[in-house]
């Protein structure tokens, strides 16, 4: 065979083999671009599952902080009316604003319990805080009978005293710890609602 067939025929071989692995190159390209294509639809679709998820969550947590910040107010508008050193006749008895506050106590720690998750441990902590102050205070004032017109007051002085003694220092833990707590939870849920604080 003369040089220039063997040439001519490595010529066309390499033509071919040129377009051939070109035309590959290109399959293969397409391939992965295509494979790629998938991925970034898929990254976006995920993208877009999340921020659903994280917005609905954040809606719950939204709705749990309202909720249990109404129940805050019901219970602490309460306890202002109970311990109020003058009480009105025309009021609600004692006994009834006592028995009241028991149910908005339970509410609220109802309210908190199957919700904890919403909130951050340090909030749990204040609210939990503020449960446990809110109890000690039911406990202070009804370790006497409620009513300082009760019989038993008039035969023994020193239990009416007593009496008077728990419900100031109920007095001073609502007016002091239990307004201290609950302006450091308001912060904190500002903050988590993007308010300021």
């Amino acid at each position: 065979m003369p040089w220039f067939e063997l040439a001519e025929f490595l010529g066309g071989a390499t033509a071919i083999s040129l377009t051939l692995a070109y035309l590959g190159r290109k399959a293969i390209e397409a391939y992965l671009e295509g494979r790629l294509e998938r991925h970034r639809s898929d990254l976006q679709r995920l993208a877009t599952e999340h921020s659903v998820r994280f917005q609905a969550l954040h809606a719950d947590r939204a709705q749990a902080l309202k909720e249990f910040y109404s129940k805050l107010v019901e219970l602490d508008d309460a306890l202002r009316s109970t311990l109020r050193f003058f009480q009105h006749v025309s009021e609600t008895p004692l006994e009834e604003k006592t028995a009241n506050l028991s149910r908005l106590f339970n509410e609220l720690r109802s309210c908190y319990i199957p919700r904890k998750i919403f909130f951050e441990p340090s909030i749990c902590i204040q609210i939990e805080r503020i449960l446990e102050i809110a109890q000690g205070i039911f406990i202070e004032i009804t370790v006497h009978p409620v009513d300082p017109q009760h019989v038993q007051y008039k035969y023994n002085p020193e239990v009416l005293k007593e009496r008077h003694e728990f419900w100031e220092n109920a007095r001073g833990a609502h007016k002091v710890e239990f307004l201290n707590v609950k302006v450091a939870l308001e912060n904190e849920f500002r903050k988590i609602l993007g308010l300021g604080a």
